[in-house]
């Protein structure tokens, strides 16, 4: 059983890397510069890792790859647009925004990625899942329990890292929101960068947040 968990959770890892270097590829190509992606400090989105373990789970035994490319595109943009929804609501800070994107909805998900959902779960399920559970499986036990432990260790201490700076993150967003000003995420961006170099990584990995927007309290009349 230990073994099992093992194994998955050093595929998840593997999957969470490689979302992030897509992340990393794709904003290398844009801006032209290397920006460490995604909102942990480690080289990892575990959004995807997430996303690529339940598909596995789920569809290990479909044959039709056409249920594959449409329960990965709809898994894929639920999971997006869920993700996209919980982090704006408990952080009040939108993390990525599609609005520009010809189709999209709310900005949080577009055509274009969840196409390469559906895409890429064909891959998941049928090549590169299969080709990690055998190597896992077939790695040495000591080594690979151990190299498990290690990383599910740093893991671990880098989210708990990380949530205190997004908690921070939040405080201050807060603090802006409160004066309802048209330039919050400039502001925001700028208290940021005076926090400190892991808060300066944090604005630089989303260079395009911005709060969620809510409508002011209103005073109360004396």
């Amino acid at each position: 059983m230990i073994e099992k968990i093992a194994i998955w959770f050093l595929i998840f890892m593997v999957y969470s890397f490689g979302g992030w270097l897509i992340e990393v590829i794709v904003s290398l190509i844009d801006r032209k510069k290397f920006v460490n992606r995604g909102f942990l400090i480690g080289p990892i989105c575990p959004i995807y890792g997430t996303g690529a373990i339940i598909l596995s789970l789920i569809l290990n035994r479909t044959e039709s790859i056409i249920a594959i490319f449409c329960v990965s595109l709809v898994g894929g943009a639920v999971l997006e647009y869920c993700a996209s929804f919980i982090m704006e609501k408990l952080f009040r800070v939108r993390w990525w925004d599609y609005a520009e994107k010809s189709v999209n909805i709310n900005g949080r998900i577009c055509m274009s990625s969840v196409l390469s959902f559906g895409l890429a779960g064909i891959f998941i399920v049928e090549f590169i899942t299969p080709f990690l559970y055998s190597l896992f499986s077939n790695t040495y036990t000591p080594l690979m329990l151990t190299g498990a432990a290690i990383l599910s260790a740093w893991m671990f201490c880098d989210v708990l890292l990380s949530l205190w700076l997004i908690l921070g993150v939040r405080v201050t967003v807060g603090t802006v929101q409160r004066d309802a000003t048209d330039e919050i995420s400039t502001r925001v961006q700028e208290i940021l960068m005076n926090k400190g170099k892991l808060n300066r990584r944090l604005v630089k990995a989303f260079p395009n947040q911005s709060p969620s927007k809510k409508t002011p309290r209103k005073t109360r009349k004396k």
